[in-house]
C-alpha cells in the first residue's frame, strides 16, 4: 500500500524520522508500536500527506505520492489524527457526511450515492439510530465510532489512525478495535494504527512495525515480536509475555 525509500523528516532542524526503507502491505491491520517520541505520529502524518518527506521518496499503491491529486488521494485514504477537531454541536450524521467531501466538494449537493454511503457507514459502526444525536451527547467510544463513520463514508481503501483508543476505557477500546478488525475483513481495508497497548496490538493486528528513535527496529508478525528480548529492546524495559490460553492472545507485562 505504501513504500518508503530513504524517506525521513526533519522539523525545525531536529531529526524526527530517520531516512528509512519500509513497505506497508495492503489488506492488513498494521499496528505501529514504540515509546513516546519514537516517530509513530510522524510516520502516520507522512503517509497521510500531512507532512512532506525532507528527503527520500514515498509511494502509494505503486505511484509517487506527490503525483496523486489531493482529492483522488483523499478518496483512497482516510486519516484520523489523535485529536479530531471540535464538533460538539454537530450531529452524528453531519460528521459522517463530511466524509463525502472528497467526492462532492464544499458546494455540490449530496445525491443518492452520498446518502447511501453515509447510511452504510453509520450502520457499520453501529450508529444507525443515533444520526440526529449531538456529538457532545455521546460517550467517548460512540464519538470515536462517529469519526470512523466519517472515514468509511469516504469509501477509502486505507485508514490511517493515530491512537484511536488512547482516551477510551477498556470496554470501548475493545469495541473500537473489534470494529476495525471486522471492517478490515468486510471492506478489505488496509488499516495502519498507532497504539500504545502492546497486548491489544497482539490481539487484533496481523502486522507490526515498532519504531525507536525514528527508526523501524521490528517489522513482522505478532508472534515474532514475542520472542525473548524483542519487546524489551523496543521499550528499554524488561518485558515478558504469557500465553494465558491455548487459543487466546498473550498477556504482556513488565518484569
Amino acid at each position: 500500500m505504501f513504500e518508503l525509500r530513504g524517506a525521513g523528516v526533519v522539523l525545525g532542524g531536529v531529526r524526527i524520522l530517520s531516512p528509512i526503507d519500509l513497505a506497508i502491505p495492503a489488506g492488513r491491520f498494521v499496528a505501529l508500536l514504540g515509546r513516546n517520541g519514537s516517530g509513530k505520529s510522524t510516520l502516520l502524518s507522512l503517509l497521510a500527506r500531512q507532512l512532506a518527506p525532507s528527503e527520500g521518496a514515498l509511494a502509494f499503491a505503486g505511484q509517487p505520492i506527490e503525483e496523486r491529486q489531493p482529492r483522488e488521494f483523499a478518496r483512497r485514504v482516510g486519516w484520523l489524527p489523535q485529536h479530531p477537531p471540535e464538533a460538539a454541536t454537530m450531529t452524528v450524521v453531519e460528521v459522517a457526511r463530511m466524509g463525502r467531501y472528497p467526492w462532492r466538494g464544499a458546494f455540490m449537493r449530496h445525491d443518492v450515492r452520498d446518502a447511501r454511503a453515509v447510511a452504510t457507514a453509520l450502520a457499520q459502526v453501529g450508529l444507525a439510530d443515533m444520526g440526529e444525536r449531538a456529538m457532545a451527547s455521546l460517550s467517548g467510544g460512540e464519538r470515536q465510532r462517529a469519526w470512523l463513520a466519517m472515514l468509511l463514508a469516504q469509501e477509502p481503501s486505507c485508514l490511517l489512525l493515530d491512537e484511536p483508543t488512547a482516551a477510551l476505557d477498556l470496554k470501548h477500546q475493545m469495541e473500537v478495535l473489534r470494529l476495525l478488525a471486522s471492517l478490515r475483513d468486510r471492506r478489505r481495508l488496509t488499516i495502519v494504527m498507532a497504539i500504545h497497548d502492546v497486548g491489544m496490538a497482539l490481539r487484533f493486528a496481523d502486522h507490526l512495525i515498532a519504531l525507536k528513535a525514528g527508526r523501524p527496529v521490528f517489522v513482522g508478525p505478532p508472534e515474532a515480536i514475542q520472542r525473548a528480548g524483542v519487546l524489551s529492546a523496543i521499550y528499554d524495559l524488561p518485558i515478558g509475555t504469557l500465553q494465558a490460553a491455548e487459543a487466546g492472545p498473550p498477556i504482556v507485562y513488565p518484569l
